[in-house]
């Protein structure tokens, strides 16, 4: 279990790299899954690795806060890399979550050491979500019990739900 920010970004940037890998197995043994193909999942798992080592390289500080300045101090770099014009959109998306991801962890860290406590649902972030919806899964929240259930996996195609009430 991370104990300290740097820790767990880079817990949590490795752990979206290798459901993205495992995304491209799938994908190429045939498995079909909406969302990007293979070679564009493999650029998006390239970059979330690029991200886990860029936080991975910033050497262990005393001092939490610190630690947490030069892990924000990351943020231009990651902007930037989003911005690049010859980067796929999903691929963009990984830059721009990353950098989304460290400030809420900036936040959470702020809001813990003045002891607030932060909402315990937050409206979501449109950049949160940006590899959500590229990938059309949610590759960004650990598998919680309130993740899947077993209306997600008895689900059919015809099963969509329209917002009408039912008896």
């Amino acid at each position: 279990m991370p104990h300290t920010a740097r820790e767990y970004l880079v817990h949590r940037f490795r752990g979206d790299a290798q459901v993205l890998t495992d995304r491209v197995a799938a994908l190429q043994r045939g498995t079909k899954i909406p969302g990007p193909d293979a070679a564009t999942s493999r650029r998006m798992a390239e970059a979330c690795e690029a991200v886990a080592s860029m936080v991975e390289s910033i050497a262990p500080h005393e001092h939490a806060a610190d630690e947490l300045d030069a892990i924000v101090a990351l943020i231009p770099l990651l902007e930037q890399r989003a911005r690049d014009a010859g980067m796929l959109p999903p691929v963009r998306a990984v830059y721009t979550g990353a950098a989304t991801r460290i400030r809420e962890v900036q936040t959470a860290e702020a809001s813990a050491a003045s002891g607030s406590s932060l909402p315990a649902t937050q409206a979501p972030d449109e950049e949160t979500d940006m590899i959500d919806d590229a990938l059309d899964i949610d590759v960004d929240d650990d598998i919680d019990d309130d993740d899947i259930d077993d209306d997600d996996l008895d689900a059919s195609p015809d099963d969509e739900d329209d917002g009408a009430a039912r008896p």
